[in-house]
């Protein structure tokens, strides 16, 4: 497993957009902990790199954010004195570029398998 010091060199080398990894550096060993845990979880086949672990650590600590908590509560609409927030869905747990990488996780697999049909046996209809 990666440490957060491999993650945090990967991150300095690799992505331009580093605000919430940089906002909170008391929550990144938590935040890599929690992606290593999620990622193990939802990829379980897969042996988890530096780069996976370092892209979903960022996408954990952005859902910090309190619009986003909202997001992922699935809170439709807010509104606070004439300011309001409309969200269009709920937001995804693994992170985009961790999808991309890897597909479709565990769950959802899961999930297709279960609404598949059934085995298909012959016979005619009478």
């Amino acid at each position: 497993m990666p440490t957060t010091e491999e993650v945090a060199a990967w991150i300095v080398g690799n992505v331009l957009d580093t605000e919430a990894w940089d906002k909170k550096p008391e929550k990144q060993p938590l935040a890599v902990k929690q992606a290593e845990r999620n990622l193990s979880r939802w990829y379980p086949e897969v042996e988890l790199m530096v780069e996976v672990v370092s892209l979903q650590a960022i996408w954990e600590l952005q859902g910090l954010d309190p619009a986003l908590k909202f997001q992922r509560h699935a809170v439709k609409s807010l509104n606070d004195n004439g300011e309001g927030i409309t969200y269009s869905g709920i937001r995804d747990v693994v992170a985009p570029e961790v999808r991309e990488l890897l597909g479709k996780p565990a769950f959802e697999l899961a999930e297709e398998a279960e609404d598949a049909p059934g085995p298909q046996y012959g016979g005619c209809l009478i």
